[in-house]
């Protein structure tokens, strides 16, 4: 493949990554800068992906640490990998919670029960307690956790895409200058 058409490849994965079909994009791992200066990396799943605006999305709990992390350092990075076909992407932007609360609404409406029932926990994430059952939701929850329901928006500076084919690895960087995205092929 040339530059671009990796270009295109890549948000065709995005976007299936988003889609309610489960991919090898679906899942990615998001890194922060921790309140105490350290690095963080944790699993999210990717909901939303639109090319022209350079934004992916994904949902949080409004309590997690990512959260306050991103409110004070919103830069962050991303990656996710496809074993079965040899491809790593990863991307750099800076992060925002979103304010639009039609979006919000959207997903939260089209979200699964068995994901909705997270933001409904009675402790916010990562909380100390003294046995599982403690952060567990009850049957009759009190609140439907919309309050606890962020939508995160990724505006993406840089991806980088790695093709490690067993003989023919190849990498390219993608950087959104100057109003366009300049790419170029860099060492594996």
């Amino acid at each position: 493949m040339n530059l671009d058409e990796i270009y295109q490849h890549i948000w065709s994965s995005i976007r299936v990554g988003a889609s309610p079909t489960r991919s090898p994009f679906t899942m990615w791992q998001l890194a922060t800068l921790g309140l105490d200066g350290s690095p963080q990396i944790r699993s999210i799943v990717l909901r939303g992906a639109d090319e022209n605006a350079r934004l992916l999305s994904f949902h949080a709990d409004r309590r997690s640490a990512k959260i306050k992390e991103i409110e004070a350092d919103p830069r962050v990075s991303m990656v996710s990998l496809d074993l079965e076909n040899y491809a790593q992407l990863r991307v750099s932007g800076v992060a925002v919670l979103s304010q639009e609360q039609t979006d919000i609404q959207r997903l939260w409406t089209e979200a699964k029960p068995h994901t909705l029932i997270l933001y409904q926990a009675p402790l916010a994430p990562a909380t100390a307690i003294d046995s599982p059952e403690q952060g567990q939701v009850q049957q009759a929850s009190e609140t439907s956790g919309f309050e606890n329901f962020a939508l995160i928006q990724i505006r993406v500076s840089k991806i980088e895409y790695l093709d490690i084919t067993p003989g023919n690895h190849q990498r390219a960087l993608f950087s959104y200058v100057g109003g366009r995205w300049a790419e170029q092929w860099i060492a594996p």
